[in-house]
């Protein structure tokens, strides 16, 4: 009811026993005492909520005259305000105690000073809690950690949130009388953001997981959104587990007929985890980038991967360094990166794997993908421009870069260096490159673009390259001239330095690890000139380049 002040207008008669002046009445104007404000209407949606989901809360409220301002509290879980003040926001990550029944009361209060409340009763149907929840800040797509914490169970991130770790550290552990699953954060709905928080374990159980049991540190499953600036360390079950679980991060999206989801993992630390340091699997786009992986060297208990990407997901992977996922039995390997696909499960397609650093792994980069024969093209990689170096020996079979099934991947100007890496070591146990192929070397081919160059100039890097007939790098030995021909041809010059200095080239080695040869170019007069590489019985690589 919309109250008003009275006015209350005395006038003075002229009665004759009285002797009042009807002209000299001053008028009397009267405010009514204030009245406490009036909450006329609330909402509250969804009618009951569990870990990770948000209950919206609103009221509308009266007043006879001024302003009003809003609080809210809650009896459990963590809740915030929006900014017109009386909507709000409820949540609980994880669990709530037992012993309190969850409730949110807003209190209204005019600038009079009285105020007028209401109860919101809350429906949860997640777990009770049996230890002190997770404390958090609450606002509109952002849910932030509040303190260092330990859980017994997952942490959820609402659905379109942000979990800000604000460089706060979660320590997963077993609950009373059972054992930690699952993840320790992980996505709610279908997009999910993570950063700026340190997860890990203390004390779990060395007891096996499967499927979604699985230990994980963080996880965005069939969802879009991003890991960025936080660190997974020390994830596992004990020292000596061989438990084939304990992801750092993963990226995961089993169900091929939604997605892909496309999801960023940048700038992380992740060491000391048990099995995976980031899984990137399913159909999911995943851009890999400035991560650092640690491994933590050599073990007899379980094979470790730094990064794995498996099962049909895409993937660029640039900028990361990876070590120490080293195992020394003789039944399988360690590696920095493990591509799989095939064989009855979907082909990782467009990897792109430029730019890393890979310290001693038994395998740096080890593709696995059974792409049939000849190959699907789809599997084709890129691996560019890596740094490999192993500097010991500690398993029977090592290799820089492997491609078991030779699927036709590009593997180029990366840098291998180590007794771990070199064939001299341990013959047939210590490979640069170990490409996989039944058929001989059949081709060359040019792995770099056609430049125009100007006249004089000296071009870019060629780089050429041994192959069989589905692009598998095949070293071969021999002689391979170099060649020129069209308008230009007869100023053209091969050399060595990426200035053209030194003496001119005639010839390349492609009996290299990655069988390939680089040189430059250049011609002292215009016009179209062909580049020619050439040599034994493969067919002839031939590149028309511009001379301006």
């Amino acid at each position: 009811m919309d109250v008003r002040p009275l006015s209350l207008l005395v006038l003075g008669w002229a009665l004759g026993a009285t002797g009042c002046d009807e002209h000299g009445a001053p008028p009397v104007t009267y405010d009514p005492p204030a009245v406490a404000p009036s909450i006329e209407v609330s909402s509250a949606a969804p009618a009951s909520v569990g870990p990770g989901e948000v209950l919206s809360l609103e009221v509308s409220a009266t007043v006879s005259r001024g302003t009003l301002s809003y609080a809210w509290t809650t009896t459990a879980g963590t809740v915030g305000t929006r900014a017109s003040g009386n909507e709000a926001l409820w949540t609980s990550p994880s669990c709530l105690p037992g012993d309190v029944t969850p409730s949110v009361t807003v209190t209204v209060t005019s600038d009079a000073g009285l105020s007028a409340s209401h109860t919101f009763p809350i429906t949860w149907t997640g777990p009770a809690c049996t230890r002190a929840p997770c404390s958090f800040s609450l606002e509109e797509g952002r849910l932030a950690l509040a303190a260092d914490c330990t859980t017994d169970s997952t942490l959820f991130v609402p659905e379109g949130y942000g979990f800000d770790g604000a460089g706060h550290t979660v320590t997963a552990v077993d609950p009373p009388g059972g054992a930690f699953t699952g993840a320790v954060i992980r996505n709610r709905g279908g997009t999910a953001r993570v950063h700026g928080v340190t997860v890990t374990t203390s004390g779990l159980k060395d007891q096996c997981q499967t499927g979604a049991a699985k230990l994980r540190g963080i996880l965005l499953e069939g969802a879009s959104g991003e890991v960025v600036d936080s660190e997974v360390s020390g994830l596992g079950k004990g020292t000596t587990s061989g438990c084939q679980e304990g992801f750092g991060i993963e990226v995961r999206n089993d169900d091929a007929s939604r997605g892909p989801f496309r999801v960023d993992v940048l700038r992380n630390r992740v060491s000391a985890f048990q099995k995976v340091g980031i899984l990137a699997t399913g159909a999911v786009e995943v851009t890999l980038a400035d991560n650092t992986v640690e491994g933590g060297g050599p073990v007899d208990h379980i094979a470790r991967n730094g990064i794995q990407v498996s099962n049909g997901a895409r993937a660029r992977v640039t900028g990361n360094r990876v070590s120490g996922n080293a195992y020394t039995r003789a039944d399988t390997t360690g590696t920095g990166l493990l591509v799989s696909g095939g064989a009855g499960a979907p082909l990782v397609t467009g990897l792109v794997v430029e730019g890393n650093t890979f310290t001693d792994n038994d395998i740096g980069i080890y593709l696995s993908q059974d792409a049939g024969e000849p190959p699907d093209a789809s599997a084709r990689a890129r691996i560019a421009g890596n740094v490999l170096q192993h500097g010991s020996v500690s398993n029977p079979y090592q290799a820089a870069i492997a491609d078991y099934y030779g699927t036709g991947s590009l593997i180029t100007s990366n840098d291998l260096s180590g007794a771990g890496y070199d064939p001299a070591t341990v013959p047939d146990g210590t490979f640069a490159v170990d490409v996989y192929t039944p058929h001989p070397a059949s081709k060359l081919a040019f792995l770099t673009s056609a430049y125009g160059v100007a006249a004089g100039a000296c071009s870019g890097k060629v780089t050429v390259q041994s192959q069989d007939k589905d692009g598998n790098l095949v070293p071969s030995v021999g002689t391979f001239s170099l060649t020129a021909s069209g308008p230009a041809a007869p100023g053209v010059t091969f050399h060595a330095q990426p200035d053209c200095s030194g003496a001119a080239l005639t010839t390349v080695d492609l009996s290299t690890a990655q069988a390939e040869a680089a040189f430059y170019f250049k011609s002292s007069q215009p016009g179209a000139v062909t580049v020619e590489v050439s040599g034994g019985s493969l067919t002839m690589a031939s590149q028309v380049q511009a001379i301006q």
